[in-house]
C-alpha cells in the first residue's frame, strides 16, 4: 500500500508534467523584451500598452503610472507576429502619440532596451491658411508689400536685397545714361558742396502667419507667387510658422540752406561733367530722348528685413518618436497631429541697408536747353580753330613744294611772302588744282663717261620729285579737310536755336520725381 505523502508527491509531479505540456506552446512563442517608458509631459500620465495579434484579436492592459518627466523601465512579452502599442492619458484625457513596435524589429536587438516616449501633442490654436492668405496679407501690407513686387530672377536668391547701401551712389549724384542700354556714359559725379540729405519718413510693420503649402488655392496665382518662390528658396515642402518683420525709411536729398536744386547748374563743379555729357551726342535734335541726365534725389531703403520660420510636418504612421531624440514638438491642429524638428523659430533671411527703390529729378531738357547753344557756339569756334590750324599747315606745306620744285624753268611757282601772316589760299588752292605729280626720271644706262653726272642728276631730280608730290598730296588732303569744316559750319548754322526740348515728365515742373532703375545707379 502506497502511502498518502508519496500519492500526493507523484500528484505534484504529473500535475507539473500536465502543466508543462499544456504551456509548451506559449512559452516557446511569447518572448520578453524591456521597455524604457518616459513621461516627457508636464502632468502626470497613465499609461498603457495594447498587443494585437495576427488574427486581429488585442489585449489592453494598463502598465504603470508616471510622474512629469519621470522613466521606468518594464519587460512586456510579445508573442511572434504580434505587434505592441503604447500610449499614455493626462488627467483630462488627451492622449499621446501611439508608438508602435512589432516581434520582427524587436528580435533584431532583443537585448537593447526600447525607448518609448510619451508625448502629449500641444494644443495649437492658430489656423494654417493657404499661401494665397499670405499673399492677400502682404499685399494690403504697408511695408511688406514691396516683396510682392519682386521679379522672378532677383526672387529665387532674394539677389536685389542682398545689395548694401553702400554700393548705391549717393544722393545729389548725376548719372549720364544710354536709355537703349541703360547703361551710364560717363563716370558718375559725386556731390559737391552744396549736398545735403534727411531721413525724410520711417516706418516699421510685422506680419504673422500659419501657411500650408499645399492648400495654395487657384484664384490668384500671381498675388501667391511671392510666397511660393520663397518656400522654393527656403525648402519648405509641407506647412510653415512665418513671421516678417521690416522698417523702411524714405531718405531725401535736401539742399541746404544757402543754395536750392535750381542752381545745381552754376556750380563749377558740374559744368565739366555737364559739357562732357553733350559731348557724348550727335545730334541733339534726334537723340534727345536716348539719352537722360538724372540728379538721384531720393532712397526707399530696407533698414532692417527679418523672416523668420519653423517648419511643420505630417505625423504618419512611418514617423518612429523614438528616433527623433529628445522631446519631439508635436502639435494638435487644424490640419491633424504635425510635429516640427525645431523648438524655436529659425531666421530664414535678413538683411539691412538695402535700396528698395531709386528716384530722381530728370534734368535732361534743362540740360540741353541751358546749354545747346552754349555747346553750339563751341562747336563753331573749335570748327573755325581747326580751319586756322589747317590753313597754317597748307602754307607750311606750300612753302616746302615751291622748295622741292624739281623743274624750275618749266613749273614757275610763286614764293610766298614771308612777311605776310596771313596769306591767301586762293592762288595755293588754283596752283595746287593744276599740278599734278611728277614722273621719276629713268637712270643712265649707256657706258658714255658722262653716265655717272648724268645719273647723280637724274637721283637729285628723283628725290625733288619725291618730297615734291608728298607736299604736294599733303595738300590735297589737307584742303578737302578744309571743305569738310566747311560743310560742318553750314550744317550747324542750319540747326534752330529756338526749338527747346520738352521735360520726359508727364506733369510740368522741375521738382517732378521719377523712379530710375536701381541697377544703373549701383556701383560697379
Amino acid at each position: 500500500m502506497i502511502p498518502l505523502s508519496m500519492k500526493f508527491t507523484i500528484y505534484k509531479s504529473k500535475l507539473f508534467a500536465l502543466l508543462c505540456f499544456l504551456l509548451l506552446p506559449f512559452l516557446s512563442k511569447a518572448d520578453g523584451f524591456k521597455f524604457k517608458i518616459k513621461n516627457t509631459d508636464k502632468t502626470a500620465v497613465s499609461v498603457f500598452y495594447k498587443i494585437t495579434k495576427k488574427s486581429g484579436k488585442f489585449k489592453l492592459k494598463p502598465l504603470l503610472n508616471l510622474k512629469p518627466g519621470e522613466e521606468r523601465i518594464k519587460g512586456v512579452s510579445i508573442g511572434k507576429g504580434d505587434t505592441i502599442a503604447f500610449y499614455g492619458q493626462d488627467a483630462e484625457d488627451a492622449t499621446s502619440i501611439v508608438v508602435k513596435k512589432d516581434f520582427t524589429d524587436l528580435e533584431k536587438n532583443k537585448d537593447a532596451i526600447t525607448y518609448v516616449p510619451i508625448v502629449i501633442p500641444q494644443k495649437e490654436s492658430a489656423n494654417f491658411e493657404s499661401l494665397e492668405n499670405l499673399g492677400i496679407k502682404l499685399e494690403h501690407n504697408k511695408v511688406l508689400n514691396f516683396l510682392l513686387k519682386m521679379d522672378s530672377a532677383s526672387m529665387s536668391s532674394m539677389s536685389m536685397l542682398e545689395n548694401n547701401f553702400q554700393n548705391i551712389y549717393p544722393l545729389g549724384t548725376f548719372i549720364f545714361v544710354d536709355t537703349k542700354t541703360n547703361r551710364l556714359l560717363l563716370p558718375p559725379l559725386e556731390p559737391s558742396f552744396w549736398n545735403n540729405s534727411e531721413n525724410y519718413l520711417t516706418i516699421q510693420d510685422s506680419l504673422y502667419s500659419m501657411v500650408n503649402a499645399e492648400h495654395r488655392g487657384m484664384a490668384n496665382v500671381q498675388l501667391a507667387y511671392f510666397v511660393a518662390k520663397m518656400f522654393d528658396s527656403l525648402r519648405v515642402n509641407n506647412t510653415a510658422e512665418l513671421e516678417f518683420k521690416a522698417r523702411l525709411s524714405l531718405i531725401r536729398w535736401k539742399p541746404s540752406a544757402n543754395a536750392t536744386i535750381y542752381q545745381v547748374f552754376n556750380d563749377k563743379a558740374v559744368q565739366d561733367f555737364l559739357q562732357n555729357c553733350y559731348a557724348q551726342i550727335n545730334n541733339p535734335d534726334e537723340e534727345y530722348q536716348r539719352y537722360r541726365l538724372y540728379f538721384l534725389s531720393s532712397y526707399e531703403r530696407i533698414d532692417d528685413l527679418e523672416i523668420y520660420g519653423r517648419q511643420f510636418y505630417n505625423f504618419g504612421n512611418e514617423v518612429d518618436l523614438s528616433l527623433m531624440g529628445g522631446n519631439p514638438a508635436l502639435f494638435s491642429t487644424n490640419l491633424g497631429v504635425m510635429y516640427t524638428k525645431n523648438k524655436t523659430m529659425s531666421n530664414y533671411f535678413s538683411v539691412q541697408n538695402a535700396v528698395l527703390r531709386t528716384k530722381a529729378y530728370d534734368l535732361t531738357s534743362l540740360l540741353f536747353n541751358g546749354f545747346k547753344n552754349n555747346v553750339k557756339n563751341q562747336i563753331i569756334q573749335q570748327t573755325y580753330a581747326d580751319q586756322h590750324r589747317i590753313i597754317a599747315a597748307i602754307v607750311d606745306e606750300y612753302k616746302s613744294l615751291v622748295g622741292y620744285n624739281p623743274d624750275p624753268v618749266r613749273l614757275n611757282l610763286v614764293e610766298l611772302d614771308p612777311k605776310d601772316t596771313s596769306p591767301s589760299l586762293v592762288p595755293i588752292e588754283t596752283t595746287v588744282s593744276n599740278l599734278s605729280p611728277f614722273s621719276y626720271m629713268p637712270a643712265d644706262t649707256s657706258k658714255q663717261p658722262t653716265a655717272a653726272a648724268n645719273n647723280y642728276k637724274i637721283d637729285s631730280y628723283n628725290n625733288k620729285a619725291r618730297f615734291f608730290n608728298s607736299h604736294l598730296k599733303e595738300i590735297n588732303s589737307l584742303i578737302k579737310e578744309l571743305n569738310q569744316t566747311d560743310d560742318d559750319l553750314e550744317k550747324i548754322s542750319r540747326t534752330n536755336p529756338n526749338k527747346s526740348f520738352t521735360s520726359s515728365v508727364s506733369s510740368a515742373g522741375l521738382l517732378n520725381e521719377i523712379e530710375v532703375n536701381s541697377k544703373i545707379v549701383r556701383k560697379e
